[in-house]
């Protein structure tokens, strides 16, 4: 399965559990299969057959079905979020979500060029300080100040919870220092190239 089949399987079957969580909430002890069945009654027999088609699938479908639900909610929202969040940085898709009226937070401007300009510079770590508006690129040690300075921390927050960057060790000083990961990469490839 190319990455592209994979990743609109996996938009569907969030939404779609979303949904049959809504409507379904704790009304089956046997959750997978209210889930299947739930598929079926709503037309979508092509995604059930998907699913059966795959043993690897049910196992990992039917682990997260028999979570708690309002746990299950919060990761599901979790997703959600950071989907709409990221879709809103690309051109074509931010229109549509905007149409949608998804009233999740959209990855700050300040966000997005942090992750650009990190990517764009071939760095291969970023330090955050905590003490002004600035983030330095290793190995080549240059720093770039930014304008909303207060934020910064949540911004970098957020591309931490969306998987864009990780942290992997602090300085000396306690100052969190961050890689950048391939989705991170990839998502930047995707924004315009910002002026350092």
């Amino acid at each position: 399965m190319n990455p592209i089949e994979a990743s609109s399987i996996l938009a569907t079957l969030v939404g779609l559990i979303c949904n049959w969580n809504q409507e379904r909430s704790g009304q089956s002890e046997d959750r997978f299969r209210d889930f299947m069945v739930w598929l079926s009654h709503h037309h979508f027999e092509g995604l059930r057959d998907r699913i059966f088609e795959s043993e690897e699938l049910q196992r990992e479908l039917t682990a997260l079905l028999e979570q708690d639900l309002s746990a299950l909610s919060s990761k599901l929202d979790t997703i959600a979020g950071a989907l709409s969040s990221v879709a809103d940085k690309i051109d074509s898709l931010s229109q549509v979500g905007r149409a949608l009226g998804t009233d999740i937070e959209a990855l700050s401007d300040q966000a997005a060029a942090v992750l650009k300009v990190f990517d764009q510079m071939g760095a291969s770590r970023m330090v955050v300080f905590d003490h002004r508006p600035e983030v330095r690129f290793l190995p080549s040690g240059q720093g770039i100040q930014f304008t909303e300075g207060r934020f910064l921390e949540t911004d970098v927050a957020a591309l931490e919870s969306m998987g864009f960057i990780r942290l992997v060790d602090q300085n000396k000083s306690g100052n969190p220092i961050y890689s950048i990961t391939r989705p991170g990469s990839a998502f930047a490839a995707t924004l315009p190239a910002v002026q350092i």
